[in-house]
């Protein structure tokens, strides 16, 4: 039982894009965000902010140790696949320091890669069939999961925002990431950021033309993304200010 759920050589059934059990973790991470909402006062206080960050922090740390002694035990490390150089990976690395530095600045890309790209990634996973019986089912979703829910409690609990200008820096940083990365590629043959071949699941890259111009394409799905995501920060300043007007 144990070999089933953490060896290489999986035998049970395939994920499924949407299934029942991808929607209901879907619900559960978006059912953690609504409590932090909810009971965002309550999380304000120091102490409990606190030890709720570094949980967070240690949660995340744990689950990818794991993950690297799983690629261990089954002799699965190689330089061109298991590298932490995915977007998610360096959204990972970047909220656990987040979480214990509690850095504006690595908050004003992380937001967006988050609520873009790691949001993109629990929509379409890549789990190379892996499913709810297997270690890199959870691996996965309590991973990107815990990202997006760090993100949720900077910005509702800390009071954290992201910029007009953060959209520019995030594009900025996205790029010279991409470079360095694709640099790492060539030495490597890795398909970091998926800049050499598109992923095997289905995803937005599919519709966006064959190499190298998927890569430009993605440069405007990402600007576009990026704005949307930012959307509910105006809606939220221009509702400050017609209520602040009210009450002149």
């Amino acid at each position: 039982m144990m070999r089933d759920f953490f060896g290489e050589n999986y035998k049970g059934k395939a994920f499924e894009l949407f299934s029942a059990e991808h929607i209901t973790v879907i619900v559960i991470i978006f059912a953690c965000c609504l409590m932090i909402y909810l009971f965002h006062h309550r999380l304000k206080e120091e102490k409990i902010n606190r030890r709720f960050r570094h949980g967070l922090a240690f949660l995340l740390i744990t689950i990818e140790v794991l993950y690297y002694i799983w690629v261990y035990v089954n002799h699965l490390w190689s330089f061109s696949r298991e590298l932490p150089l995915h977007l998610c990976d360096m959204a990972l690395i970047g909220t656990i320091i987040l979480l214990f530095t509690k850095s504006y600045f690595l908050y004003e890309f992380l937001y967006f890669w988050a609520m873009c790209g790691v949001l993109a990634a629990l929509i379409t996973p890549e789990l190379s069939g892996y499913n709810a019986t297997h270690f890199l089912f959870y691996h996965f979703f309590i991973g990107h999961g815990l990202i997006v829910i760090a993100i949720i409690f900077m910005t509702f609990v800390n009071e954290y925002r992201p910029k007009v200008s953060s959209i520019f820096k995030t594009m900025l940083i996205s790029n010279l990431y991409m470079l360095f990365v694709a640099a790492v590629n060539l030495i490597t043959g890795g398909n970091y950021l998926f800049i050499c071949r598109k992923p095997q699941v289905v995803s937005i890259m599919d519709f966006l033309g064959p190499w190298p111009w998927y890569i430009l394409s993605m440069e405007l799905v990402a600007l576009v993304a990026f704005l949307i995501a930012y959307l509910p920060f105006i809606i939220y300043i221009r509702l400050k200010k017609s209520h602040a007007r009210k009450g002149m």
